[in-house]
């Protein structure tokens, strides 16, 4: 399973995708809010 992680807050969101025992598939990335 691939898990998500979100963290919202007002002007922008922080991602980082994770497969099980921790493996990172996606390094932690920031989006802008428009």
């Amino acid at each position: 399973m691939i898990s998500v992680g979100i963290d919202v807050s007002k002007g922008k969101s922080t991602v980082c995708i994770l497969k099980p025992y921790g493996e990172i598939v996606c390094s932690p990335f920031e989006m802008q809010h428009v």
